[in-house]
């Protein structure tokens, strides 16, 4: 370690800088490095971040990419400011403290422990990673469409069916990328509990469907269920253990940053149009 490092000032980046590299940048170009406790990330943590104990960085710092830009905060930015300083006298290229920390953070965050979603993954459930990923990607299709049969408003249909249509998209670019024979093409019914994001279709339908037809608690429900794909999808990825499959997750983290920009600005509309009318 370069000791003379732990004496220089880190860069810091506000929470809207650091929000904003994020969306510019593909998931894999980049480390998001969380140096909080794991019960502090399991109650809420930024989608795909990496999970070192502050007081594990330094043995636990070949998990790392020194090469990569390395976005590190913790809950204010004091721990991560000591981490960033760690990370640039171990000759990381290029660290940013994120200032004010996961307090200063308006954005969307992800719940949950690091395990969460990886039994999937790990289990052996699913014969590949084409298989789990579009079971995924299915499940969540039919809870947008289980949702959209009960509603009788026709825009709050309309927004959950297009929810739907999304994760068409999906399904064919996995099928592009694959190349599946018919028979290898998972068959999916309503039924399913497995969803994106690693939740279950049955516990969300309970949850959810006393109160989920209006349009402000759907967006809210796909923001959640978005943000919490994009995480899944992003620790997956960082654990593939072939290129392919690692390509595939970061490709479905980004949809899912995008899908998340769909969402908030449906939001943003929303909220407008309602304080207008207020």
């Amino acid at each position: 370690m370069n000791w003379k490092s732990l004496f220089q000032l880190s860069k810091n980046m506000s929470a809207d800088e650091a929000r904003a590299f994020l969306k510019e940048n593909p998931s894999d170009s980049y480390q998001l490095l969380d140096v909080r406790q794991p019960k502090e990330y399991e109650l809420e943590h930024l989608p795909g971040a990496i999970l070192i104990p502050v007081k594990e960085l330094m043995s636990r710092i070949n998990e790392l990419d020194p090469a990569k830009p390395t976005l590190v905060y913790c809950a204010i930015g004091g721990r991560s400011k000591a981490a960033a300083q760690m990370l640039q006298g171990s000759n990381f290229s290029e660290v940013y403290n994120i200032s004010g920390g996961i307090k200063a953070w308006n954005g969307f965050k992800a719940k949950g422990p690091e395990s969460l979603g990886m039994e999937f993954f790990t289990s052996g459930e699913y014969k590949d990673a084409f298989t789990m990923a579009y079971t995924m990607e299915e499940g969540l299709q039919q809870l947008y469409l289980a949702f959209a049969e009960k509603c009788d408003s026709p825009a709050e249909k309309d927004l959950l069916l297009r929810l739907a249509s999304f994760e068409d998209k999906h399904k064919a670019k996995l099928i592009a990328d694959f190349k599946p024979s018919e028979a290898d093409i998972p068959r999916v019914d309503k039924q399913s509990n497995i969803m994106e994001g690693g939740f279950s279709r049955e516990a969300i339908l309970n949850h959810f469907q006393q109160h989920l037809y209006d349009q402000q608690d759907i967006l809210f429900l796909a923001m959640m269920l978005e943000t919490q794909a994009q995480d899944l999808y992003s620790r997956i990825a960082s654990k593939s253990p072939d290129q392919h499959s690692r390509e595939m997750f970061v490709h479905l983290a980004e949809e899912e940053k995008m899908h998340l920009g769909f969402i908030a600005n449906e939001l943003d509309k929303l909220l407008s149009a309602r304080g207008k009318q207020d």
